[in-house]
Parts: structure tokens; C-alpha cells; sequence
């Protein structure tokens, strides 16, 4: 029987990592320490994933077990030994915290193919994971592998406490075929690639990228969802404008056309699904993390100044996540303490590392004064 141990049996977990396995065939095991949602789906024996599209369909997974992280311990590494499998979908704050327990289950394994990933929204979180399980489990076994993964399916939050998941019907799941070991294995909605890190860029420049612009402007004009955001005519020719330019740069970098242009297209249709029902909220939290030098807006930002390409909607998206002032997001609140403590400049060089005396710096700064003047009138 193939398997594979899932650390989170959250939204992603379940309605992604957890569905495409178990339509293969897979038994999945569940790890988490929700005991509400651990009771239930040990109640029911089955969870429903609700694909929407420009229909909806639901489909229902049974072959599964689910676990609690610390008292069921035991049972956790005895699943992690016998593994093909061994997968985190917990936070980028949390996942690392999970290496004694997988590092253990590791050891105890047969010396034959297991592959460990981390679908973790960031870059190389895989990488990341590996060292951390290196300092349990060393010199690390050459039948581990670690390939790095990339989820492209938006998955907004569902009901807590509820047996159905909501999910958009599109599914991109993407892993390194150079550190995968053993066979690689043929199931629908995984795909093996090359050149993990311009498809990651790809993702992460584009949907990611995306989200955060529609998040931060349509937070700024006072809309609740995302599919409301970009029917704004500003709000969309900016994000369009935006995926413009990262597109620029991606074929600078490497990407072929045919990789990129109906990959954008798609998009733009998947931000209008209004059945999601997905947030700003959602897309524009932690800013301070999404305003880091490798992630969405930065990232790209700071390739196109490199590469001599136009990054002004970039910097828009920039601008309008330095003015996001959630009171329920204590990455936001905290963003904010330390602009009017330390200034703009410090945001700037210590979260963007985004040189003061570049264009770039010099095209947020602008923008944000410009859309400082937006905030005030929407809340006149």
C-alpha cells in the first residue's frame, strides 16, 4: 500500500494534498492538533471536497486516517516508516517545528525511496525543511529525497468544524524532478518539471503577485472580495499592467511563451470566480512577509529594475501593501508601528532590502503618498 503522512489536515491538506493522493490511491494519514476537526472526520470516516469552477462539484474522499501530532505519536512514526510520502501543508511559521517527529519516523524507515515536501507557500521551503531534519537525522539517508514543490490551487478558507472543503477546480502541482527519489510516479494533477526555480517564479510572480495587488488596492478602495476587486477598472488595468510586466521578465529569464501567455489568461478568469468567495483579507495578510526580497511584489520588482524593465505597477502593489492596516492582522498592525516609528525608509531597507537610492525606492515612495490620498478620501 503506498502512503503518505500529511502534517496539516487544513484547507490545503485536505483539499489538496490529501485529494489528489487519495484518487490515486494512496492512503493518506492526516497528523494535526485540531481536536475538534480530528474527532469529526474520525466520526464520519469521510471528508467532501467542493471543486468550484464555472460549475460546482463535490467530490468525496474516504481513504484516509487522521492523527493527533503529540498524543498519537507512536502511531504517527510508525506511518512516517512505512512512507512514500511525507508532506507539511502547517505555515510557513510552523513547518520547521515538525522536523524531530519526521526526522524520528525517518529513521525507522527501510532504506528504499520515501520523498519528503514541504507545500509551503514560499520559496525552496522543501530546502529549508531538509537542513532543519538534518540536525535530528545525520548524515541524512541518500533513499530520502527532498524535491521542492509548487501548489498553484486557490484554496480560501472553509467553515471550521465542517466536512466539505472549499476549493477552486484547477489544480497545479508542481515538483523538482532532480530531488525526487525513486520512480516518479504517474498521478493525475502532479507534474513533474525541470528548472523548479523559473516555474516557482512563474507561480509565485503571477498568481501570488496577483493576489497581493488585488488584496492590498481592493483593500484600500474598501471592497470584501477579491472577484469584487478586480472588476474596479483601476484596480484591474493595474493588475493587468502588472502581470505585464512580470511577464517581461519572465521570458527575459527563460520562460517560453507557451508556458506563460494562457497560464495569464487562466488567471485573470480565476480571480473573477465570485463562488469562492475569497477575501482581501485573506490574500493581503502577514504584508510583512509577502513584503520580503523573494516574494511577490519585491521579488519581481527588484528582477525588472535589475533586468531594465518596467516595474511601475509593482511598485503600486508595494506602495498599497505598506499602507495595509487590518486590525485584525498583527503583521499588518505591526507594519504599520514601525513606519510611523521609524519612517518609510526603514520598511524599505530592512523588510524589501530594496536599495533607498534606486527607482524603485523611488517610484514606492511616490505611489504611496498618491494612494495615502486614496485611503483618506474612501474613508471621508
Amino acid at each position: 500500500m503506498n502512503i503518505v503522512v500529511q502534517f496539516g489536515a487544513g484547507n490545503v491538506g485536505r483539499g489538496h494534498v490529501g485529494h489528489i493522493f487519495s484518487k490515486a490511491g494512496y492512503k493518506v494519514i492526516f497528523a494535526d492538533i485540531d481536536e475538534q476537526l480530528i474527532s469529526l472526520l474520525r466520526e464520519k470516516g469521510y471528508y467532501i471536497v467542493r471543486l468550484i469552477g464555472e460549475s460546482t462539484r463535490e467530490e468525496r474522499v474516504e481513504n484516509f486516517g487522521i492523527y493527533h501530532i503529540n498524543r498519537d505519536r507512536e502511531k504517527i512514526l510508525e506511518y512516517i516508516s512505512k512512507a512514500n510520502i511525507v508532506s507539511t501543508a502547517v505555515g510557513p511559521n510552523i513547518y520547521l517545528s515538525l522536523a524531530p517527529i519526521i526526522a524520528e519516523g525517518l529513521a525507522l524507515h527501510k532504506a528504499e525511496p520515501v520523498n519528503v515536501i514541504a507545500c509551503e507557500n514560499f520559496f525552496r521551503s522543501t530546502e529549508r525543511l531538509k537542513l532543519e531534519i538534518s540536525k535530528y537525522l545525520s548524515p541524512l539517508p541518500r533513499w530520502i529525497g527532498f524535491p521542492n514543490v509548487e501548489i498553484g490551487r486557490i484554496v480560501p478558507p472553509s467553515e471550521r468544524g465542517s466536512l466539505k472543503v472549499n476549493v477552486e477546480d484547477f489544480n497545479e502541482f508542481l515538483l523538482e524532478r532532480s530531488n525526487f527519489i525513486g520512480p516518479l510516479p504517474n498521478i493525475e494533477g502532479l507534474e513533474f518539471v525541470d528548472n523548479f526555480e523559473l516555474f516557482w517564479k512563474r507561480k509565485i510572480y503571477t498568481v501570488n503577485m496577483g493576489h497581493a495587488i488585488l488584496g492590498y488596492l481592493g483593500y484600500l478602495k474598501g471592497y470584501i472580495n477579491v472577484s469584487d476587486a478586480i472588476k474596479d477598472a483601476w484596480i484591474r488595468e493595474s493588475l493587468i499592467g502588472a502581470l505585464q510586466e512580470v511577464r517581461a521578465l519572465l521570458i527575459k529569464l527563460g520562460l517560453v511563451l507557451s508556458y506563460i501567455d494562457n497560464y495569464l489568461e487562466v488567471l485573470l478568469k480565476r480571480f473573477s470566480n465570485t463562488e469562492l468567495g475569497d477575501t482581501v483579507y485573506r490574500v493581503a495578510r502577514d504584508p510583512i512577509r509577502k513584503l520580503g526580497p523573494e516574494d511577490r511584489l519585491v521579488g519581481p520588482a527588484l528582477e525588472c529594475e535589475k533586468n531594465g524593465l518596467p516595474f511601475d505597477n509593482l511598485a503600486l502593489g508595494i506602495a498599497g501593501a505598506l499602507l495595509f492596516d487590518y486590525k485584525d492582522d498583527e503583521s499588518a498592525l505591526e507594519l504599520q508601528k514601525k513606519i510611523k516609528k521609524e519612517g518609510l525608509e526603514s520598511v524599505l531597507r530592512d523588510i524589501c532590502n530594496i536599495p533607498l537610492e534606486s527607482k524603485l525606492a523611488f517610484r514606492i515612495r511616490e505611489n504611496y503618498k498618491i494612494l495615502g490620498e486614496i485611503k483618506k478620501n474612501e474613508k471621508s
